[in-house]
């Protein structure tokens, strides 16, 4: 129990920000039934900055807003998932900021899809399909004997390969060198979902039009989330240490406590002295 209250001595807040940081990453993560844990790193030099408790919008805009307004106002961009969720706290917490959906997100919703299309087909056919790995991979990674496999089932299913090769080409996007010749592409790929008469890629044109703005800003500065996404497995890490979650503040101080840089824990440490 002292070591506990220590770190609710040392972290009085769920957020710790005080410099100027150009670029955020803001990500939410389940940690038990209904409960949410939303992070908030520093994507600049790679930080955790805030781990908030399970907070409604309006209650995690309050606490963003506690941000001193001049580091709020030079955060240049913020990337998120596919969560409109943040689209609003994104707007009135950092108004300079652009919005960049996270790259890995928007292709595994494209892998989703496919594997929903592939699942129904199954159904049909009343045979299983063990490609869900496969179809994953892009395709200049496949080895010979695994495209062989793959066409083995897209000879049985030519609309399963159609929609395989729009994600080839939804991964292109981000091939690109610049944003121009991105916008080119994610249209050239919007075009092929709506004209393939597929339900799962007509799904995914709507998507990639609603969130267009966000794919094409990662050639801003080829910001991603990886890091607040990598996050995540230290949040299991520390509740299984734990044994679950009780008191979900002090879990989030926990989170922030071990989470945080050397320096700025030296430097906590000292003023405590």
């Amino acid at each position: 129990m002292s070591s506990l209250r220590l770190i609710d001595e040392m972290v009085k807040s769920s957020i710790i920000w005080d410099k100027v940081i150009t670029r955020v990453g803001l990500d939410g993560k389940g940690v038990s039934k209904r409960k949410q844990v939303f992070n908030v790193t520093n994507l600049d030099e790679h930080q955790v900055i805030g781990v908030f408790p399970n907070l409604t919008q309006q209650q995690l805009k309050a606490e963003l807003l506690k941000v001193k307004v001049e580091y709020r106002l030079a955060v240049k961009e913020v990337c998120i998932d596919m969560d409109s969720f943040f689209i609003a706290v994104i707007k009135e917490c950092f108004p300079n900021a652009k919005l960049v959906v996270d790259h890995f997100h928007v292709i595994q919703w494209g892998i989703i899809l496919i594997k929903e299309q592939k699942k129904i087909i199954q159904e049909v056919r009343n045979d299983k399909w063990p490609i869900n790995q496969l179809l994953a991979i892009p395709a200049h990674k496949l080895k010979p004997e695994e495209f062989e496999k793959l066409n083995q089932y897209f000879e049985k299913a030519p609309k399963l390969k159609e929609s395989w090769k729009i994600l080839h080409q939804l991964r292109t996007v981000y091939w690109q060198d610049n944003c121009k010749d991105a916008y080119k592409r994610l249209h050239h790929v919007i075009r092929l979902c709506k004209r393939s008469g597929i339900p799962e890629m007509q799904d995914l044109a709507k998507t990639l039009t609603r969130w267009e703005i966000g794919i094409l800003n990662y050639h801003l500065s080829k910001t991603t989330n990886a890091y607040t996404e990598g996050i995540h497995n230290h949040f299991e890490r520390i509740k299984r240490n734990h044994f679950g979650i009780r008191n979900m503040e002090r879990f989030c101080k926990r989170l922030l406590f071990c989470l945080m840089p050397i320096s700025l824990f030296a430097e906590i440490l000292v003023q405590r002295c």
